[in-house]
């Protein structure tokens, strides 16, 4: 926030200075180039690169003046510490022991004890001694048992965000021992749990104190140097917790000295520790919680009457934890999609899986697909004889092609699939879905011993060379030439006689005998080829195998080197790629013995 008088005119500026100090010529000349150049944070450099280049004021009286304006709480002269070197850094003015003041003074003390620990921690009572009593509303108090809490909380805001929020850039006030508490932003609070420990190490270097803490502990000499030495968190703990418990022992000893900020840097230590453990342990119940609550939405899309949800009522069973999550739903329902929803490495399929827009739970794939899949091979017969008959009839007036070529029919099955179940046909272009829902049903309820009797089921409906699906004619049983004699058979006997008398009976049924056929020839030429291609591929195997054999006598290898990366090789194919092209028999062979293992293994 812009304090009031950077909008002064220059006789208010005057007046203003003489009310709250003495100031010389170059000290007012130098304020007024401030107030002209305002900004959140003047750039030191450039600001004193300005005064140099022009007339009146100059470096001396802006870091005096910074001095006097310090001292009343209008503003002051922000330092950093780079590679060991304290330079300025930009000049900070506000009004009078603002919030804002009071965050740049304690985020200065603090660097004061990074440049040096012997200097003292920002302790409210040390801040006052200076500044006078610090307004209540210029910090934002912190209990010491929730430090943990403010640590892990959002980032400070920035300096601009500052401005627009006062309240969020305001110091904390750490409860400490005595009334007193340590004054601090929230920026430099992970930072204090490093100096808290330094600060501590700086007066046990005292071995008269460190004497007495390792009695108090029952502990060895050399054991609490060592402890001291490191960062180790129960260590800390237990130190902390001596020091502050036995505070009046210490004090007690006359050839020690020890200050104030001994105990309040070991008080605030205790707290930080403390309250990060139990944050940690809030942490844990809070996941636990969460994990049940993303459980019982998967389990909730599993149990779903129809199995499978569109994204309005996978969205309204998420929000049945909006009371409970509040304004943290978005976040619970990103976490449900990035692990029960988001596609995971290699062919495992996740818990809810997405088909076209629409989830549905692995364990549900196979059964409803068998659901729709009987309905469909009850409703398809039925279906295409009428359309078979209504052509026989008219002599396909209405020139439909459904029966003129094997994809025409295949595509024709497609369609009507669609028209009894979207779900069925949107399984059906997504095979790779199919076979490892399949796979993972049939495991899941052991409804399969071994690899054979997994590929028996699996060969209901995907080549067992290959594993791309088999033509959808030979899932439903649809063969055309018996789809040809049914309808047939229901022709009137005259348009019977009258087809057979003109020898279409037999051209019709000889198409449709060699449809079939064609449709059974690619399927069996496929199955062949593969057969083909695992003999070339056996005698090329052997004889690379003896060649191989060969150079490794001559080279002193071991026979067993190179193994691993060729049965990497042969381990590459999985049912999804298989889905989408054939296979060599070498992948082929290998992704039968992931089939089976995963049946010996636990989901």
């Amino acid at each position: 926030m812009q304090p009031r008088y950077i909008s002064y005119e220059n006789k208010e500026r005057e007046e203003f200075l003489s009310q709250i100090g003495n100031f010389t010529p170059g000290e007012r000349d130098v304020f007024y180039k401030l107030c002209q150049n305002w900004q959140s944070r003047i750039p030191y450099e450039r600001f004193t690169r300005m005064l140099n280049s022009e007339s009146g004021g100059n470096a001396g009286d802006l870091t005096s003046l910074l001095t006097k304006l310090r001292k009343d709480g209008w503003g002051l002269l922000r330092t950093r510490i780079v590679d060991g070197n304290r330079s300025r850094e930009a000049v900070i003015l506000t009004d009078q022991h603002s919030p804002r003041f009071f965050a740049e003074l304690v985020d200065e003390y603090f660097t004061d004890m990074m440049e040096s620990i012997v200097n003292p921690l920002p302790l409210k009572s040390y801040v006052e001694k200076t500044y006078g009593p610090v307004p209540p509303e210029a910090v934002r108090p912190i209990p010491a048992n929730q430090l943990a809490t403010v640590l892990t909380s959002e980032d400070s805001p920035t300096e601009e965000e500052g401005d627009r929020d006062e309240d969020a850039a305001k110091a904390l006030s750490v409860q400490s021992l005595n009334n007193d508490s340590l004054l601090i932003t929230q920026k430099n609070l992970r930072a204090f749990l490093n100096v808290a420990i330094l600060k501590l190490r700086y007066y046990l270097s005292n071995t008269t104190l460190l004497g007495l803490l390792a009695k108090l502990q029952d502990t060895s000499l050399l054991a609490l140097k060592k402890g001291v030495g490191g960062k180790d968190s129960p260590f800390w703990l237990a130190l902390t917790k001596s020091v502050v418990t036995h505070h009046r022992e210490i004090e007690a000893l006359r050839n020690v000295s020890v200050d104030a900020n001994f105990y309040h840097a070991a008080w605030l230590l205790k707290n930080l520790i403390e309250s990060q453990l139990t944050e940690a342990e809030e942490r844990k119940k809070r996941q636990e919680e969460e994990n049940l609550d993303l459980d019982a939405v998967a389990l909730a899309v599993k149990e779903a009457p129809e199995k499978i949800l569109d994204q309005d009522e996978l969205t309204s069973i998420i929000n049945t934890q909006a009371e409970k999550y509040g304004d943290q739903i978005e976040q619970f329902r990103d976490r449900f999609y990035e692990r029960y929803v988001k596609d995971k490495a290699g062919s495992k399929l996740p818990r809810v899986v997405i088909i076209n827009s629409r989830y549905i739970h692995r364990d549900n794939i196979f059964p409803l697909f068998l659901e729709k899949f009987r309905v469909a091979e009850m409703e398809l017969r039925p279906f295409f004889v009428q359309l078979m008959e209504r052509q026989l009839r008219s002599g396909n007036r209405s020139r439909d092609e459904t029966f003129f070529t094997v994809e025409n029919f295949e595509e024709a099955i497609l369609d009507q699939v669609r028209v009894q179940s979207v779900f069925l046909a949107d399984v059906i272009k997504k095979p790779a879905i199919l076979a490892e829902g399949m796979i993972h049903y049939l495991k899941l309820n052991k409804l399969v011993k071994d690899v054979d009797e997994l590929k028996q089921r699996l060969a209901l409906y995907f080549d067992p060379g290959s594993m791309n699906p088999l033509p959808l004619n030979q899932w439903f049983n649809l063969r055309l030439v018996e789809i040809f004699e049914q309808a047939f058979e229901r022709l009137p006997i005259w348009q019977r006689i009258w087809i057979r008398l003109t020898g279409k009976y037999e051209s019709f049924r000889s198409r449709f005998v060699g449809q079939g056929a064609a449709t059974a020839t690619m399927h069996t030429g496929v199955v062949a080829s593969v057969s083909e291609r695992k003999k070339a591929d056996r005698r090329s195997s052997q004889q690379d195998k003896r060649e191989t054999r060969r150079g490794r006598r001559k080279s002193g290898e071991s026979p067993r080197k190179g193994r691993p990366a060729a049965a990497a090789r042969s381990s590459s194919g999985g049912s999804t790629d298989a889905a989408k092209r054939a296979m060599n028999p070498k992948q082929v062979d290998s992704a039968w013995e992931q089939f089976g293992s995963t049946l010996k293994k636990n989901d």
